[in-house]
């Protein structure tokens, strides 16, 4: 009889121990069924290909944006992008991708609202990476801080003249600018909130609350010194010849170009869109993978 039941516990925990081992197959899933693969990326540029209902978009990935460039491998991976559309179009500017619930989108129905919940770190340096006619940018809420966990969009753009590009370096400079003096002020914010509160009713804290605002403005003006942004030459070039979007360089993340296949995202960008900037008809991207090197063929694989 004891025999018998330490055979019934035996086979009782050995159930219990698949059931769990089945479980964990799971395990790091999570929202649209997204599971983490935590795989290093190698030291390199990487490379994928969109095959859409217009045609492919050869990508190159820059290995310089390491946490934009893994996400995007790694949704890769997880064929979040298969069977989604191109939700978003603006003549002579851009074509959007990555909202997860275009796949069974309705005619008419307004899209680009869902996202994943995690979002991913700036990696900004508009001095190496800008955006460019063919760019490959991360779409964000809160430009210049961090990303959309998954969506994406390829520029088409307009060239520009010296004026427009002037007047760019001036705004985002004083970004630059009032980040450096937030940046700064940050050790001494419940400090300054404070005495601020109290310059309201002391003329002496008034004082102080001045004196210490031209504190912070000049140690600004010296850090500042040396770091304000400028186009160079090739980037002034680029734009009033070929094209792009420079108004959003320093404040979105730019982690990749397309290699070929511009003349699909053109055509994508002419398609007739709707007062949502939604394409009338759909726009589908078959699938997104991974591709071996510049050289693979940009032909359904």
């Amino acid at each position: 009889m004891k025999l018998f039941v330490k055979y019934l516990l035996l086979c009782f925990l050995a159930a219990f121990v698949a059931s769990c081992a089945g479980e964990g197959g799971n395990e790091g899933k999570g929202e649209f069924g997204i599971q983490q693969l935590n795989e290093d990326s190698p030291d390199c540029d990487q490379y994928a290909l969109i095959e859409t209902n217009r045609g492919n978009i050869k990508l190159l990935l820059y290995k310089e944006t390491p946490l934009h460039r893994k996400n995007f491998v790694n949704l890769i991976k997880n064929k979040f992008y298969d069977g989604q559309l191109f939700f978003r179009i603006k003549r002579n500017f851009m074509i959007q991708a990555g909202d997860p619930t275009t796949r069974s989108a309705k005619k008419g129905e307004r899209l680009g609202a869902t996202e994943v919940s995690y979002k991913i770190p700036a990696e900004i340096d508009p001095t190496r990476f800008w955006h460019k006619y063919g760019a490959l940018s991360a779409a964000s809420l809160n430009p210049a801080v961090e990303s959309s966990g998954c969506q994406f969009y390829i520029i088409t753009g307009n060239k520009v003249k010296d004026k427009h590009l002037n007047e760019h370096e001036i705004k985002f400079n004083k970004t630059l600018r009032r980040q450096m003096y937030e940046q700064l002020q940050a050790p001494y914010k419940d400090t300054i909130a404070k005495l601020h509160s109290e310059a309201q009713r002391s003329d002496k804290k008034k004082r102080e609350f001045q004196k210490l605002f031209k504190f912070f403005t000049e140690k600004t003006d010296s850090a500042m010194q040396g770091k304000g942004f400028k186009f160079s030459a090739e980037q002034r070039k680029h734009y009033k010849e070929v094209g792009g979007a420079f108004h959003l360089d320093g404040y979105y993340t730019v982690f990749g170009e397309v290699l070929e296949g511009m003349d699909i995202v053109e055509a994508i960008s002419l398609e007739p869109y709707d007062a949502y900037d939604r394409p009338v008809n759909d726009v589908i991207i078959h699938r997104i993978t991974l591709i071996d090197d510049e050289n693979q063929p940009t032909e359904a694989q």
